[in-house]
């Protein structure tokens, strides 16, 4: 803790991971608690950003407070999910159909956007990828890759793939490794370019897009509460 409170000491803002740095899927990881207090009991403005999509910023923030890191607010959290409705309530059409890959909770985390969010075995016309487990996702992806495949032939464009995590590949709770979400753009955009010809466009929000990181300074420049 001492090196920590010295690091602190030196910068203006801290940005921290939640998964694998506050907690893991067992609880909290060793001294976190301890440091969120430290940051609270000094002052330091310091964000959240997680590759978390399948929750809102609520959510991420009330499980984190479940698990002992003592968050100030919900604002202290920046999580993919949310930059993912941002860009939808921006970029997309209301009433646009989308689509998803995740667990059926992810449902919830788009709902807000005020677009017609459908199952990947439906039609749609944007596709968001938000979660690794919790699914079926083979029958998901299949559907997902019919769905794209449905959608040029009746349109000539191929849906844009909204990817909350990049990562490929994470190191899993047991001691092995887990597929993450952005092995299914991968597979997605592979297979359509073998398929078809032409390849979706990949618009990536967690981190290390710098999507995130904006996003934290835009918190930064708003958030008069530190």
């Amino acid at each position: 803790m001492a090196k920590l409170e010295r690091v602190v000491a030196d910068h203006d803002i801290v940005l921290l991971d939640a998964m694998g740095v506050l907690i893991n899927k067992r609880g909290p990881i060793a001294d976190a608690p301890r440091f969120i207090d430290h940051l609270n009991d000094v002052g330091k403005p310091y964000f959240i950003l997680t590759n978390i999509s399948s929750d809102t910023e609520v959510g991420v923030y009330e499980r984190l407070r479940r698990n002992r890191i003592g968050l100030r607010s919900p604002s202290s959290v920046i999580s993919a999910g949310a930059l993912v409705c941002d860009y939808l309530m921006r970029q997309v059409p209301p009433g646009a159909s989308v689509g998803f890959i995740g667990p059926a909770v992810c449902a919830s985390v788009l709902d807000r956007c005020g677009h017609d969010v459908v199952a990947c075995d439906q039609d749609f016309d944007t596709l968001a990828i938000l979660d690794d487990e919790g699914f079926a996702f083979r029958e998901n992806l299949e559907a997902a890759l019919t769905g794209c495949v449905r959608a040029f032939q009746k349109t000539g464009k191929l849906p844009p793939l909204l990817l909350g995590n990049s990562d490929c590949a994470y190191p899993a709770h047991s001691g092995g490794f887990a597929f993450g979400s952005g092995i299914f753009a991968t597979m997605l955009k592979d297979a359509l370019g073998k398929l078809l010809g032409v390849t979706p466009e990949v618009i990536s929000f967690g981190k290390p897009s710098p999507k995130m990181f904006n996003e934290a300074r835009r918190h930064r420049i708003d958030d008069d509460d530190w």
